[in-house]
């Protein structure tokens, strides 16, 4: 019980009466975060959001089946669920995402706590599948795919945001032999750019300056269209709606990657300073098992390009260890890559064979502690580039956009600069808030953040003796 719940009582309304509130818990990456943001926007107005799922009324598992340990995760904290749902017999659960898609009906067999089940493409039958489980008394499953796009509420909810996430796609064409996502998310469906840019503007009134556009290849975008767009065309038309100050996107496909889109995420001052650009193996081999349709060459020339034309781009990546057949050499050869590129975060994975996946069909010899071992080595390797690239920002001067509260201090704000590395902000902040962007000097690294006076405050005033500090 101590990982989700603690039973406590509901709060109670000016009435007496119990409120009906609602908890989601998200998992997995920032499109099940947005679809979690569309969830509470439905559900507005039926139930209030709580952020403590024993006083929930309603409690919503948003899943992911990327790799193998959230799902079981899932049905773990479900388990748990049994305990409070015995306490509040009016409380419903339910579970969405994909690994609801994957499962279906599945899910309410295995476990009697779960009263709907809802797949990536049936967002909008929440609030209908939760009448249904109330009128026919019988655990509810939707999980059919939908050609068109949902018509769901725009903008988000509970007050303003400096960043809004913005989807600009769902699903996926590419195949990679390891992947689920083209099974629990469906073939690639563009997303209206009308409906994507009126999204824009409602979140820039909401207070959003930085808008972060998603899709499971978001450079593919438009290509399902007659007569087709292209993400280069999107992008240039977000950049052009009054407000918005910044433009964040992921995930980039190597294999998509062109000359003008290049020259634009190198010339458009609204676009951060950051790609994240999955690499996933180094070795051609790999990639080639994968059905990357791309090879270590390729992404070398890309991230070149890119850094040759903007020295500061930070780029991250994802990168899998243990695929079936990887060899020792394989695996040099990816940490080759990561000293070229010097990425200044990856994140990365043991292999996890996924049903329904081709590369779960092939044949895996290779030890599990081996796997362990070159995981172990490879993050090891990412720690070390991670902190000398953070030091390399001490003593130089960075445009931070204030979040909010720091999460190591609330008495403090932080940030994050261009790069997408949070900047932790000391000294004299009395006059800042949340959506400001501010020049800071960075003073210090930490393992995984910046730490940087604001400018204006004495500090800063004393380093500078009133010259100007020069932008890296």
């Amino acid at each position: 019980m101590d990982e989700l719940v603690q039973i406590k009582r509901p709060q109670q309304n000016g009435e007496g009466q119990p409120r009906r509130r609602v908890y989601i818990r998200t998992y997995g990456c920032q499109m099940n975060e947005y679809d979690t943001e569309k969830l509470y926007r439905i559900l507005d107005g039926s139930f209030d959001k709580t952020s403590e799922p024993e006083q929930a009324d309603l409690i919503i598992l948003n899943t992911c089946s990327v790799r193998e340990k959230p799902e079981h995760k899932v049905h773990s904290l479900l388990g748990e669920l049994r305990e409070l749902k015995s306490q509040n017999p009016h409380l419903l659960v339910g579970v969405g995402g994909c690994v609801a898609q994957q499962e279906g009906r599945k899910i309410v067999e295995r476990s009697p706590v779960v009263d709907f089940v809802f797949g990536t493409h049936n967002l909008s039958l929440v609030p209908s599948l939760i009448e249904r489980r109330a009128s026919k008394g019988q655990p509810q499953v939707a999980v059919d795919y939908r050609d068109e796009w949902e018509d769901l509420p725009l903008g988000f909810s509970g007050g303003e945001r400096v960043s809004a996430l913005v989807s600009i796609s769902r699903g996926c064409n590419k195949n990679c032999t390891y992947c689920i996502v083209p099974t629990t998310r469906g073939r690639e469906v563009s997303r209206d750019p009308d409906e994507i840019k009126k999204e824009v503007r409602i979140a820039v009134h909401q207070g959003a300056k930085e808008i972060v556009l998603l899709g499971q290849t978001v450079n593919s975008y438009g290509l399902d269209f007659q007569p087709r767009r292209s993400f280069v065309w999107l992008l240039k038309e977000v950049a052009a709606i009054p407000g918005v100050e910044r433009i964040r996107f992921t995930s980039p496909h190597p294999q998509e990657v062109r000359a003008d889109f290049i020259d634009l995420v190198c010339s458009e001052p609204k676009i951060c300073h950051h790609i994240h650009m999955p690499l996933q193996s180094g070795s051609d081999s790999v990639l080639k098992a994968m059905n990357r349709n791309y090879r270590r060459d390729k992404y070398l020339r890309i991230i070149d390009a890119l850094k040759t034309r903007v020295p500061d781009m930070a780029i991250t990546t994802d990168i899998i260890v243990g695929f079936p057949g990887e060899t020792e050499q394989d695996f040099r050869l990816t940490l080759d890559v990561m000293e070229q590129v010097q990425f200044d975060n990856s994140y990365s994975f043991i292999f996890s064979a996924r049903p329904g996946t081709l590369a779960a069909t092939i044949e895996d010899s290779q030890p599990y502690q081996e796997k362990l071992a070159r995981l172990q080595e490879l993050q090891a390797k990412q720690e070390q580039i991670t902190s000398r690239r953070l030091h390399d920002w001490v003593g130089k001067s960075v445009d931070v956009l204030i979040d909010g509260p720091s999460a190591v201090d609330p008495t403090r704000l932080q940030g994050r600069s261009s790069q997408n590395i949070t900047v932790n902000l000391s000294g004299e902040a009395a006059d800042l808030k949340p959506g400001m962007t501010v020049p800071t000097l960075i003073h210090k690294a930490a393992r995984f953040t910046l730490v940087g006076e604001p400018a204006g405050s004495n500090l800063v005033k004393q380093q500078i003796d009133g010259s100007q500090i020069a932008c890296p």
